[in-house]
């Protein structure tokens, strides 16, 4: 299926939220597009470029993802919020007219749930302390602490990793392996 996608250095993974402000007239045409078609775009990490400007090459995956609120907000731009829905890899891109990306795309194969494992509370607990720091921007009204997968996303998401290690981590085939990786990695959050 063709998707458009908007490169980012950021990235959002399934039932996570991403908060966008948009002024590049590509981008508000975009999501205009998606307001009248009931259709969504994909948010892929940016492997070479900017996020505004000339055209960001994207990696080769990325997020499918819906629109569920927007506003104009009171520095005058376009403001949205969306939520992951599914992964999926970008099979090839090409630039529009219109200077937009689009890909051609494949949902991810779905992941097997993974299970809870003492090993994860550790990342919960820094994970719990990270969306502390990140409301009322990103605000998740049902914190699923017990979930290794909703713990690998968000982490994922949130935490500040360069994006060839992003990449690297969102190359993995399970989510088991992602979160193996990210105990690995000496994270260290003050309390507020």
């Amino acid at each position: 299926m063709e998707l458009p996608l908007f490169p980012l250095s950021g990235i959002v993974l399934p039932d996570g939220q991403l908060p966008l402000r948009l002024f590049e007239r590509r981008y508000i045409d975009m999501v205009t597009n998606c307001f009248k078609t009931g259709t969504g775009f994909a948010v892929c990490l940016i492997k070479d470029g900017h996020e505004a400007g000339s055209i960001a090459e994207p990696y080769p995956v990325g997020t499918a993802v819906s629109i569920i609120d927007f506003d104009q907000g009171a520095d005058g731009l376009l403001h949205i919020t969306v939520q992951g829905l599914h992964e999926v890899d970008v099979l090839s891109w090409q630039v529009s007219d219109a200077q937009l990306i689009l890909g051609q795309v494949a949902p991810r194969e779905r992941r097997e749930s993974t299970p809870m494992t003492p090993a994860i509370e550790p990342l919960a607990q820094k994970l719990d302390l990270i969306l502390k720091y990140v409301e009322p921007d990103i605000r998740y009204v049902d914190r699923q602490l017990d979930d290794a997968d909703w713990i690998c996303h968000r982490l994922l998401e949130l935490l500040p990793l360069a994006g060839p290690a992003k990449f690297e981590l969102l190359q993995m085939t399970s989510n088991r392996e992602r979160l193996e990786s990210l105990a690995s990695l000496q994270i260290e959050i003050a309390d507020r």
